[in-house]
């Protein structure tokens, strides 16, 4: 039941966006690591590596990429060598007011909104080729069209592994906006002792995915995905 209510969110956000959406899935290779190669091919010159457990965000679907290969910062690695996040333990939260809490017996992660006042923030507008975008706080928005303020965003995001508190620095989400609704699931990885924490957040052409990465007492990433 927990995979068809995650395939639904992915389902109801892909619908809402102008294109397709990737998904996010981490490096689990034998060896420790996967090879990056320029081109889409086991031949092609090796310019990097990935070690295991690093987050990637990809398209796996046949349709937009046939080749089976996933394009990361430098070059292509193969999916074969990825696991998506979604085939970790997923664990159900409760919201609670303007909050989701997911408590488990390792992990409790607490998400929580607020409204935006655009009278605690610094709001800018940057000039562009016929166009212009709203900065806030000296950051580009994401959510939101370029010359709108938002309605709400993240206020808070606490994080606790094993009994040991995990601090998530406000630049982790402060640029986040249109906080319609909260995902009801967050996934963890027991191998490896690693947390995600996913969401998909605005619609329309606005919409984007989040996924943040926590591993073991220690706040690694987060990777903003777009539609195509």
């Amino acid at each position: 039941m927990k995979h068809l209510l995650i395939l639904f969110l992915l389902l109801t956000t892909k619908a809402f966006a102008q294109g397709p959406f990737g998904d996010y899935a981490v490096v689990k290779d034998k060896d420790g690591y996967v090879n990056i190669r320029a081109k889409e091919n086991v031949k092609s010159k090796i310019v990097g590596t990935l070690p295991n457990n690093t987050l990637v965000y990809g398209f796996f679907d046949k349709e937009f990429n046939p080749t089976n290969w996933i394009e990361v910062d430098k070059g292509y690695v193969h999916q074969s060598r990825l696991k998506r996040i979604f085939d970790f333990r997923a664990i159900e939260g409760k919201v609670q007011g303007n909050s989701i809490i997911f408590d488990d017996k390792d992990v409790k992660v607490t998400i929580t909104k607020q409204k935006f006042d655009k009278t605690k923030h610094k709001i800018t507008k940057k000039e562009h080729d016929g166009w212009a975008e709203l900065i806030i706080d000296g950051k580009k928005m994401y959510g939101i069209e370029d010359e709108l303020l938002p309605d709400d965003h993240y206020k808070s995001i606490t994080v606790t592994m094993k009994g040991i508190n995990v601090p998530i620095p406000k630049s982790a989400y402060d640029d986040l906006y249109q906080i319609f609704y909260f995902n009801r699931f967050i996934f963890y990885d027991e191998e490896a002792e690693a947390l995600y924490i996913f969401a998909n957040n605005s619609d329309a052409s606005w919409a984007y995915l989040v996924c943040w990465q926590i591993v073991k007492d220690k706040y690694i990433t987060r990777i903003i995905g777009l539609p195509l």
